[in-house]
């Protein structure tokens, strides 16, 4: 019943697949990938470190996919490495406080982005007249850009109070 790939001959358990599930649905909702769900879910019931070649075994992911998604894990603070005493290898945990680490999401991913939009969204009304001088379309162009702005306000307050509320 559980994931494998024709080289694994892990079966991931019931616990890890329902764990791998609700992180891959919890990571979709900020559009990352799916295969950083696939990791954190992993390591986040795993008991112990995994190593990265253990890791792609029982996911059946690309080496590539997993050296990126512990990259971004570990830039999200989301995930550790250790040495183990005989292992060359190294090897990951997954950092339980998951609010930490999506505050540091918002704060470090999402805010930066939102302060690029808004610069944006400001450059886009000073070329509505550049653009559209002399078109009878520059007002109905000006106001979208300025309903576009006003979603944009209301979506970036929001995110300070969630940091708020996670922080508790």
């Amino acid at each position: 019943m559980g994931t494998t790939t024709k080289e694994s001959a892990i079966e991931l358990t019931r616990l890890e697949e329902e764990s791998i599930d609700y992180f891959v649905s919890f990571v979709q909702m900020f559009g990352l990938p799916k295969s950083i769900g696939q990791i954190y879910g992993l390591l986040f019931v795993s008991p112990e470190a995994l190593p990265m070649d253990s890791i792609q075994t029982r996911l059946g992911i690309s080496k590539g996919s997993l050296s990126q998604g512990l990259s971004l894990l570990k830039d999200l603070g989301a995930v550790t490495s250790h040495s183990l005493e005989g292992d060359r290898r190294e090897h990951y945990r997954a950092d339980l406080q998951v609010s930490r680490i999506t505050n540091h999401f918002f704060e470090n991913r999402l805010e930066p982005r939102l302060q690029n939009g808004k610069s944006r969204l400001s450059l886009m009304m000073d070329l509505i007249d550049e653009s559209l001088d002399g078109f009878d379309d520059s007002a109905e162009v000006r106001t979208r850009v300025a309903a576009l702005q006003k979603w944009h306000k209301r979506g970036g307050s929001i995110i300070p109070m969630i940091v708020k509320w996670l922080k508790r």
